[in-house]
């Protein structure tokens, strides 16, 4: 990796810790503006810079800096209520890279991708949130109350989120490969 994409890495990783203090409790999992920067982040970064920004944002926050949503730190928010999603992150920003990579970075073909990326955060969040309330809560949850606690109320502003971040995402890539500051498929 180049010093270019050890600052955007760095850069993205701090987007990341700011947008998690951008939060609305509203129960176990609370409303962030990650999704959004994770979208991007796999958007601009492309597969590997976009994974490598989410886990140095992890590793922070695992090493005890306060990045987290409510500024939480810790390994132990990764088998919490939100680290299913946490994961899912990482997922996302190297799905929605692999695209933004391998395919001309149109609205057209972005959006679809960063569904998609949504959905396995979605995924990896509820499996993750089912599992932490299973075996480190000890309390029973079922999947129609997951959904409704850990997904159904997210899903409208995930999905504004996301069309904003397909929106600015394929402008800045534009603007960035013009540039020259990262690479063109």
């Amino acid at each position: 990796m180049n010093v270019r994409g050890m600052v955007l890495t760095g850069l993205f990783a701090a987007l990341l810790a700011v947008s998690s203090q951008v939060s609305i409790p509203i129960g176990p999992v609370p409303i962030t503006l990650q999704v959004m920067f994770v979208l991007l982040a796999g958007m601009v970064l492309g597969s590997r810079l976009g994974f490598a920004s989410v886990v140095v944002w992890v590793m922070l926050g695992v090493f005890g800096l306060p990045v987290f949503a409510q500024g939480k730190a810790g390994a132990a928010v990764l088998i919490g209520p939100t680290g299913g999603y946490i994961f899912g992150y990482m997922v996302c920003a190297y799905f929605v890279g692999y695209i933004a990579e391998n395919y001309e970075p149109t609205y057209k073909r972005i959006m679809p991708a960063m569904l998609a990326g949504l959905g396995l955060i979605y995924a990896m969040g509820l499996l993750g949130f089912m599992l932490s309330f299973e075996f480190v809560l000890n309390k029973a949850m079922t999947i129609d109350k997951a959904l409704s606690l850990a997904v159904l109320p997210f899903l409208p502003l995930d999905l504004l989120k996301t069309v904003a971040a397909a929106y600015i995402g394929v402008r800045l890539r534009r603007a960035l490969t013009r540039a020259g500051l990262i690479m063109a498929r």
